[in-house]
């Protein structure tokens, strides 16, 4: 296969692929920076949002009804993400300014969400 034949193939698969390009947009993980001090802060957001919404999920989940369960995690996760933001700004408030809303895409990301769900539901 040629390379324009597999071009035709492959560009409304990926590159033209609206649903590709806005769901591969609002991963935060996929936050691009050009320094290492603002990659390892958002790692540590990540990593302690996931922990201690992971660890308050688990002993709330006798509690949360089935109906609302997404809701209230998703909930859990949004307010330690506020929480991590406020701390960056406090403590360090370039790299805040750095991260701007890449830091607030922590409540959309699939991964933080699928611990919660997998891990501290059970």
């Amino acid at each position: 296969m040629n390379s324009s034949n597999r071009k035709l193939v492959t560009d409304p698969l990926i590159n033209a692929n609206p649903i590709t390009v806005q769901a591969l947009g609002i991963c935060s993980a996929l936050a691009v920076t050009s320094s290492i001090r603002p990659s390892l802060f958002m790692a540590a957001a990540v990593i302690a949002v996931c922990g201690f919404a992971g660890a308050s999920v688990s002993l709330i989940r006798q509690h949360i009804p089935e109906s609302i369960r997404l809701i209230v995690q998703i909930m859990v996760i949004a307010s330690f993400v506020v929480i991590v933001d406020q701390v960056l700004k406090a403590y360090a408030f370039e790299t805040s300014k750095a991260l701007s809303v890449y830091v607030f895409l922590i409540v959309s990301n699939c991964i933080v969400l699928g611990r919660v769900e997998g891990y501290a539901m059970r």
